[in-house]
């Protein structure tokens, strides 16, 4: 099968912030409406839009009332969708990385496993096999240019905070929420994107990492590239917000 990155460029309007916390917040979601060629500062139309999102909540997400939305939007600015197994495997290497100033790729494994066995009462299989995964995905990130040459991914949690912003943009526009609670939402997902990284490279590849585990299956089909092209426009394009909102 044949894949295209191509995407058309980095869309705003005037109407939508450009600068601020509230900019800021719509940037850390700003993958997706790149990758569909929408406004990355703006919320959906809660009147021309209201049944298109209502019907794309319900298909992609199982979303058909107020309640079922907001349930998504806490499981998402939880960091629960994508589920915290990955994160957990990540932050054992952030730790042997700060203990003896780097990591040894063969000791990981080990060290994931022995954090499992004391916090999930012996089931370490399954996070250990993840940092092969993520180790191979890394690799692809370096030779696609997502991570630099000698760069990891510090979290997975970014994924699932980038999708609370377009929660909140659907949410709008399909009438679940008002303005102000979408506001709310933009601006806390924000937030802890910046607890989370330290720049808008730190935070896309671990976007990008948080999307492929969740649904690539290391195809490198339609979702890699789905998310490689936006990245490398988000961070290249003088039109980016990336380059002109600072990240912390």
């Amino acid at each position: 099968m044949v894949v295209c990155d191509h995407v058309e460029g980095v869309v705003s309007t005037p109407a939508g912030p450009y600068y601020g916390p509230l900019a800021h917040g719509f940037a850390c979601g700003a993958h997706i409406p790149v990758h569909v060629s929408g406004p990355w500062n703006a919320l959906e139309d809660p009147v021309r839009d209201y049944q298109e999102n209502r019907e794309s909540l319900a298909d992609s997400w199982g979303v058909s009332t107020a309640e079922d939305w907001q349930r998504q939007v806490d499981y998402l600015l939880a960091g629960l969708n994508i589920g915290t197994e990955v994160d957990a495997a990540l932050n054992v290497r952030r730790q042997l990385v700060r203990q003896h100033g780097g990591y040894d790729l063969a000791a990981w494994p080990a060290a994931v496993g022995a954090w499992a066995r004391r916090h999930n009462g012996g089931d370490s299989e399954e996070m250990v096999a993840s940092v092969d995964v993520i180790t191979r995905y890394e690799a692809r990130f370096r030779a696609d240019g997502i991570l630099a040459p000698n760069g990891i991914v510090n979290s997975v949690f970014g994924y699932d905070f980038g999708r609370a912003v377009n929660m909140a943009r659907w949410g709008y526009g399909g009438r679940f929420c008002d303005y102000r609670a979408a506001e709310a939402i933009v601006l806390r997902a924000g937030e802890l994107c910046r607890q989370h990284y330290t720049s808008w490279a730190d935070f896309s590849a671990g976007y990008a990492l948080g999307r492929v585990i969740r649904f690539d299956n290391e195809e490198y089909g339609h979702m890699y590239v789905s998310v490689r092209g936006p990245h490398h426009l988000l961070m290249t394009d003088r039109t980016s917000p990336w380059w002109h909102i600072p990240f912390s």
